[in-house]
């Protein structure tokens, strides 16, 4: 990508459009994901997949310490006597047919609120910050072989947005793994309970392993996007600027997502698990989650959600880059026409 037809304003919202775009669409997605991700840990898997569950010790029972809190599912599991109406997600789109069965479409976008907050911000540093890097690095370290100027100006880009918008993504990823007894309104006291008992930094305990996932993400993602965009290019004479954008986003994002996976499942585990009264994670540091759930689930486990995972970011980095890239264009075009 050039910085040379277009101003730092006009990048800024051809990468607000591209996600707003982003977020509407594959919000869905996320929700499948984050859901399949949390179903097998606690007691009641129906809890996790839908948002009719009953929670008892919370009035007239008292939780013996040390004990897990004890949920109990509205819809009774004998009411569930086939495999398509089982509580538990055997698909993305298994996930997908439940959720609007059983919460009504709009539970599909829960979150986005917090989603289009986050992302807005995010992608606006993280590309702008992308540009600027590269054409700051590409000088210094490339080769006539190979240009690893994207690998490294995509990894500090995202480090640089991930450690801004990390308070923001820890609130939105207990909302979308949240049941009928966590909503907003108790996932927001949740959320100041943690701030109080162990201070601001709290609201970033989720950063180490975002930044795990997140960076290497980046760095595979664009240097694949870069690869990929040079050898359409070179093969296919007939492609336009948003096509080429379009099928090296999605195929570079599909690669990266599928590698980092493990990564998401550890990130998501513990960011949900903090906000449980009893933990069930034993320790918090990304290596250790890993071998836990390594050991409860098998690679099964590590790679939980991959397919709604990567349903969501195939599209999502094509549409964001090819949105980034058409702003570009649309920019520059209008600039040239007034000449």
């Amino acid at each position: 990508m050039s910085n040379t037809t277009t101003s730092s304003t006009e990048k800024l919202l051809s990468a607000c459009g591209g996600a707003l775009v982003t977020s509407l669409m594959v919000t869905p997605m996320d929700v499948v994901k984050m859901r399949m991700q949390t179903q097998n840990v606690y007691n009641a898997m129906c809890c996790m997949a839908f948002n009719n569950c009953i929670k008892h010790g919370l009035q007239s029972t008292r939780i013996t310490r040390g004990q897990p809190l004890l949920y109990e599912c509205a819809i009774p599991l004998s009411s569930f006597t086939t495999k398509a109406t089982t509580p538990i997600f055997k698909s993305t789109l298994d996930g997908l047919y439940k959720i609007m069965k059983y919460e009504g479409p709009t539970a599909l976008w829960k979150g986005l609120s917090p989603a289009l907050v986050m992302s807005v911000p995010a992608n606006v540093i993280y590309f702008v910050g992308y540009d600027y890097l590269k054409d700051i690095i590409q000088p210094i370290i490339s080769t006539q072989a190979t240009d690893y100027s994207p690998l490294i100006a995509g990894a500090v880009a995202r480090t640089l947005a991930v450690t801004i918008i990390s308070p923001i993504e820890l609130f939105r990823t207990r909302l979308q793994a949240a049941t009928a007894v966590h909503d907003f309104k108790h996932v927001m006291e949740g959320v100041k309970k943690m701030v109080l008992q162990d201070g601001m930094q709290a609201l970033w305990r989720g950063l180490p392993p975002t930044l795990w996932r997140d960076v290497p993400f980046s760095a595979i993602y664009w240097m694949g996007y870069e690869q990929m965009k040079y050898a359409l290019e070179s093969h296919y004479d007939g492609l336009g600027e948003l096509q080429l954008s379009f099928l090296s986003g999605a195929l570079s994002g599909m690669f990266a997502a599928t590698i980092t996976t493990p990564f998401d499942v550890a990130k998501t585990r513990r960011q949900v698990d903090a906000g449980r009264e009893i933990p069930l994670l034993k320790d918090t540091r990304v290596p250790a989650i890993l071998r836990q759930i390594y050991r409860q689930d098998g690679i099964r486990g590590l790679f939980s959600g991959l397919t709604p995972r990567v349903a969501k970011i195939g599209p999502s980095c094509a549409i964001m880059i090819s949105s980034y890239e058409m702003g570009k264009t649309f920019f520059s075009s209008r600039k040239a026409s007034t000449f």
